[in-house]
């Protein structure tokens, strides 16, 4: 099991909703790479709202908007 690290590589509005440029989220995945499907972006907006309480939604989210690295 991998733990990837994704942290926000510009700023990102929705309805009043931010996320800052350098907030990051951790999450494991059992693969060497990590997949941008609807799985992992729900684990992703889940662990943003647990460590910055901002209920993001997962569809305004892509991997364009995020640095993905391996730990």
């Amino acid at each position: 099991m991998a733990l990837f690290k994704l942290t926000t590589t510009k700023l990102l509005l929705n309805n009043g909703k931010r996320l800052e440029a350098g907030m990051s989220a951790e999450v494991s995945y059992n693969s060497s790479t990590f997949p941008w499907c609807s799985a992992t972006k729900s684990e992703v907006a889940r662990q943003l709202k647990l460590k910055y309480n901002v209920d993001f939604p997962e569809g305004y989210m892509n991997n364009s908007n995020f640095k993905i690295e391996k730990l």
